[in-house]
Order: structure tokens, then sequence, then C-alpha cells
């Protein structure tokens, strides 16, 4: 579970970061050509999948601390996704496998015992 509050969290906030004003996307990012035509569908649906990020994230750890890990997660994610980004350094491809590893993983050493 702790692999799909990561994975939401990334794809709402990289949603809303590809419709931002102010953060430099290079043109090459094969996304930006869909969001130049559907901006206010990517900043609702980014804000809406950030949203059951929190829901999810309060239901794993309780009210409090699921907000509190949240703020957490989503802070030092999204100083990533700035960072790297722009610079191109990571792909979708490259984090498709990163998740199911770590999906996986989190699967197996949950239900293995």
């Amino acid at each position: 579970m702790i692999t799909v509050i990561f994975l939401l969290t990334i794809i709402g906030f990289y949603m809303l970061l590809l419709t931002s004003q102010r953060a430099v996307i290079p043109k090459t990012v094969p996304e930006q050509k869909i969001v130049s035509q559907h901006k206010t569908i990517f900043k609702t649906s980014g804000l809406f999948i950030l949203f059951i990020a929190f829901i999810i994230s309060c239901l794993q750890w309780g009210l409090a601390a699921g907000i509190i890990t949240e703020f957490i997660i989503l802070s030092i994610l999204d100083s990533l996704l700035v960072l790297l980004v722009p610079m191109q350094l990571i792909n979708y491809k490259q984090l498709t496998v990163l998740f199911i590893l770590s999906l996986t993983f989190e699967l197996y050493l949950t239900y293995a015992g």
C-alpha cells in the first residue's frame, strides 16, 4: 500500500507540475503537448489524485500520522521531481520498472510470512 501512496503522489504532483506557469519544462517532454491542450483537466485530475493519496495515507496510518507522513512524502518526492524533470534524468520507463519492483517486494514481504 505504501508503494501505491508513493505512485499516486508522484502522478498527482507531476500532473500539477506540467500545468504550472512558473516551472521550466522542456518542450521535448512527451506529455507537454497533451497538457497544453487540457490544462484544467490536468489540474483537477492532479488535485484529485493527491487527495486520494492523502485518504489512503490516512487509512494506512491513522489521521494525524497519515497527514504528516503524506506531507513528508509529498515534500521529498516533489523536490526530486522539480529537480529531475527539467534535466530529463529519469523517464517513465525507469519509473515503471522501479514501481513494479517496489510493489513486488512490498507484497512479498507483507504476505510471505
